[in-house]
C-alpha cells in the first residue's frame, strides 16, 4: 500500500500532480487543500496517499495531512460513494466542516456540495454520524488537561439530551457556543447555560 509519496513536482493541473520519485512518475489526484500547498514545478513535495485498486484501474489519491486521509476513508466507506466523489466532497468542505455537517444532520449544507444530492447526504449522515460522535466523545476524554482546562463538550451534549433535546439540536447548540465563545467550554455549567440560550 502506497501511504506516502515524496518527489519532485513535474506537472501540476487542478487537482492533479505528477511527482517524480527516484525516476518514477506518480500521478496523484489531490484534494484542493493538498494541491494548493504544492510548490512550483521542480521543487520536492510530500503527499500522504491512498491507492484505490479497481478491476480496470489503479488510482492514487493525495492528501495534505492524516486527518484528510482519515475522513476520505470514512467517506468512501459509505455505500454508493466512490473515491472521486469522496475527493470532491472533502475538497469542497474540509474535514472539520464536513464532520460538523454530518454530526448536526445538516442536509442543506451537504447538498450544496457538488455531486451530493439529498439521498447521498442522507446516507452520509446515517452511515457516519454515530461513528463521528463516538470518535468525538472518545477524543474529548483522551485529551490531556491543559492549564486546568477540561473539555466538557460531551458532558454538555449529554446533559441537553437528558433534558429532552434531540442529539442533533444539542450538538448544534454546543458547537455554536464554542465557536462564538471558546471560553465557555472551561466550565460545564457555563457551557450548558449558554447552549440552552441557543435552543430557546
Amino acid at each position: 500500500m502506497l501511504a506516502l509519496v515524496r518527489g519532485i513536482v513535474r506537472h501540476k493541473t487542478p487537482f492533479t500532480l505528477v511527482l517524480d520519485a527516484n525516476g518514477v512518475g506518480y500521478e496523484v489526484l489531490c484534494t484542493q487543500q493538498a494541491y494548493e500547498k504544492a510548490p512550483a514545478v521542480g521543487i520536492e513535495y510530500e503527499l500522504l496517499t491512498r491507492l484505490i485498486v479497481r478491476e480496470d484501474s489503479m488510482t492514487l489519491f493525495g492528501f495534505s495531512d492524516v486527518e484528510e486521509r482519515t475522513v476520505f476513508d470514512q467517506i468512501i466507506a459509505v455505500s454508493g460513494i466512490g473515491p472521486k466523489t469522496g475527493l470532491v466532497i472533502l475538497s469542497s468542505t474540509g474535514p472539520e466542516q464536513l464532520r460538523e455537517a454530518i454530526r448536526t444532520s445538516d442536509i442543506d449544507r451537504l447538498t450544496h456540495i457538488p455531486g451530493v444530492g439529498k439521498k447521498t447526504a442522507e446516507r452520509l449522515i446515517v452511515e457516519l454520524r454515530d461513528k463521528l460522535v463516538k470518535e468525538e466523545f472518545t477524543h474529548s476524554y483522551a485529551q490531556p488537561q491543559t492549564n486546568g482546562e477540561t473539555n466538557f463538550r460531551a458532558d454538555a451534549i449529554q446533559a441537553l439530551i437528558s433534558l429532552g433535546y434531540p442529539r442533533a439540536t444539542a450538538e448544534k447548540a454546543i458547537q455554536s457556543v464554542l465557536r462564538t465563545d471558546p471560553e465557555a467550554g472551561r466550565a460545564l455549567q457555563t457551557l450548558i447555560r449558554a447552549a440552552l440560550k441557543q435552543t430557546a
